[in-house]
């Protein structure tokens, strides 16, 4: 509903005879503007495809008994869980600010280097997943088969699997749009080299 006592635009100069129309600001700027087309995007799948198989790697490492953790049994579990959780959030984070298009709209976010972060970011998670991958295959292959929770430990290795190569092929497509965007470390940064 709107209110005639506060008018949507306001006349910030007085106009005299023969001179330019005044200039208008408009009110209800808004910061955040959902942006649909980002989601159906190549980073936008390959980002929903991280948090899916990130979450299912988080799911699988946590349900499985804490007490099998000490002593030695299990012990790369607390680097799996950790970089699962670390990259997920992070993950979650840069994903709402690339769908509400807070990092272009922002006037304090805008003007970093979004191609060179995302780049960086991607690049650093992927070698962090691949070694928690590895970890959780090399508990998994401690275990015996028929033991309770073999399948759980399996599971988070093969998703911790997937969700590396997709941070692998974030990492590719942000290398992509860095390069495209001049690739020097302010690229992105509204000014190029």
């Amino acid at each position: 509903m709107e209110d005639p006592a506060f008018p949507d635009s306001v006349d910030t100069m007085s106009s005299t005879p023969g001179s330019a129309p005044p200039k208008t600001t408009t009110g209800g700027g808004s910061m955040i503007s959902f942006n649909i087309d980002y989601i159906k995007s190549i980073p936008g799948i390959l980002k929903v495809c991280e948090l899916f198989f990130g979450l299912i790697t988080w799911a699988c490492v946590a349900s499985y008994p804490y007490q099998y953790y000490l002593n030695g049994i299990g012990a790369g579990q607390h680097w799996v869980m950790f970089v699962a959780v670390t990259t997920w959030l992070i993950t979650l984070i840069l994903f709402i600010l690339f769908v509400l298009s807070v990092h272009t709209n922002v006037p304090v976010l805008s003007g970093l280097p979004w191609p060179f972060i995302e780049m960086a970011y991607n690049g650093g998670a992927s070698v962090l997943y691949f070694l928690a991958a590895c970890v959780q295959a090399g508990t998994t292959a401690t275990r015996w088969v028929y033991l309770p929770g073999y399948t759980t430990y399996a599971a988070a290795a093969a998703f911790a699997f997937f969700t590396t190569i997709a941070y692998v092929a974030d990492a590719f497509f942000a290398v992509q749009a860095w390069r495209s965007q001049g690739g020097g470390a302010a690229a992105g940064a509204g000014t190029q080299p």
